[in-house]
């Protein structure tokens, strides 16, 4: 089992990269939290003189409830006496159920996992078909009649 939640957890860190890129200074620490396949990403940068923090929880539960989300209360320590900008926020699968959870805390939904009915899928990209249009040599060559 600890191999296929590295790989859940691989696919899920692309996805928070696209989100919050390198590019734009955002550096990504990952920490896991218990025994189980929740994790909780710490991602900051500096901004225009002030440090921004984002601590993202990522489940794979169907229903998400708001005890699930005690670890995001406690606000991590900075250490460089700055007052930073936080922010909260959660990622799911596809399809989860998420009316329990306030409106105000941002929900991201995972493109690379989806619910369908009670099981957790992996979804993968549609593949493209390349239509083939044959044309009909009805030409004759020089010389042929």
């Amino acid at each position: 089992m600890g191999i296929c939640t590295d790989i859940m957890h691989k696919f899920v860190k692309q996805e928070i990269s696209r989100i919050y890129s390198s590019f734009d200074g955002w550096k990504m620490t990952q920490r896991k939290n218990g025994n189980s396949y929740e994790t909780i990403f710490i991602i900051s940068r500096m901004n225009q003189g002030t440090r921004e923090i984002v601590k993202l929880l990522v489940l794979f539960k169907k229903v998400i409830t708001l005890d699930m989300l005690e670890e995001l209360i406690y606000p991590e320590k900075v250490t460089d006496g700055m007052t930073p900008r936080r922010s909260y926020a959660l990622m799911v699968p596809a399809n989860a159920d998420t009316s329990a959870i306030p409106k105000d805390l941002t929900v991201m939904t995972m493109t690379s996992f989806a619910f369908e009915g009670k099981e957790l899928t992996w979804v993968k990209k549609p593949v493209r078909k390349i239509k083939i249009v044959e044309q009909n040599s009805s030409a004759t060559r020089s010389g042929e009649k």
